[in-house]
């Protein structure tokens, strides 16, 4: 028998849950956050816990300059051409990720040298869709990318959103499993997250963003 997936179920146009999103510490999303006018990070319901919200539109917008923000030295993570490697896989059309790049994945790779940062996808109608996961801490990719195809059996404990928020440190409590007691549920769609963190103060003394484009 097929578990219940752990994206909640509503009526209407509450049948549709996309998500693309950076999760990690709050202190280290804020500095990712500087890489981008329209960034903004959004706390999750586990202290020091938060989400910054990547439209496909700010997504492109990460370049490689981008990681001047971050100020680290040389990553551990091996080779340039490694790491040139590493983020063309992880982008690539057999890595299940529709919204990552190589700019997004160079900079989450830097900013886990602070701290273990997730990126997590995605999209369901109903109980049908796909979702994917990967992790990296200490400049290096330590979990996935995971990948549950819209024809897989979902089990929440191997979902790949459960299992990254797990290796965050994220504990399920009962039958709330990692996704519920994160609260990523709050909003079904990442423009929706997005408006959530509008009027946030950064570093830097940043307004409210214009309109953050991406999925509506």
């Amino acid at each position: 028998m097929r578990d219940t997936p752990e994206v909640p179920m509503a009526t209407d146009e509450g049948l549709r849950y996309e998500l693309s999103a950076v999760v990690g510490s709050l202190p280290v999303l804020e500095t990712l956050a500087s890489a981008h006018p329209d960034a903004r990070v959004v706390p999750l319901a586990v202290p020091g816990l938060g989400l910054l919200p990547v439209t496909a539109t700010l997504a492109a917008g990460i370049t490689p300059a981008s990681l001047c923000v971050l100020g680290t030295g040389p990553l551990p993570g091996g080779t340039p051409d490694a790491a040139h490697h590493r983020r063309t896989w992880l982008t690539g059309p057999e890595s299940g990720f529709d919204v990552l790049t190589p700019g997004l994945a160079a900079l989450l790779e830097a900013g886990s040298v602070r701290a273990p940062l997730a990126w997590i996808e995605a999209e369901y109608l109903g109980q049908d869709g796909r979702q994917a996961a990967a992790v990296w801490s200490s400049g290096m990719l330590v979990c996935g990318p995971l990948l549950l195809g819209p024809r897989e059996e979902f089990v929440s404990a191997r979902a790949p959103i459960s299992i990254a928020l797990r290796t965050l440190g994220v504990v399920a409590a009962g039958r709330r499993d990692e996704f519920v007691v994160a609260g990523l549920g709050t909003h079904r769609r990442t423009a929706d997250w997005c408006a959530a963190g509008r009027g946030t103060a950064f570093p830097g003394g940043r307004g409210a963003p214009g309109d953050p484009g991406g999925a509506r």
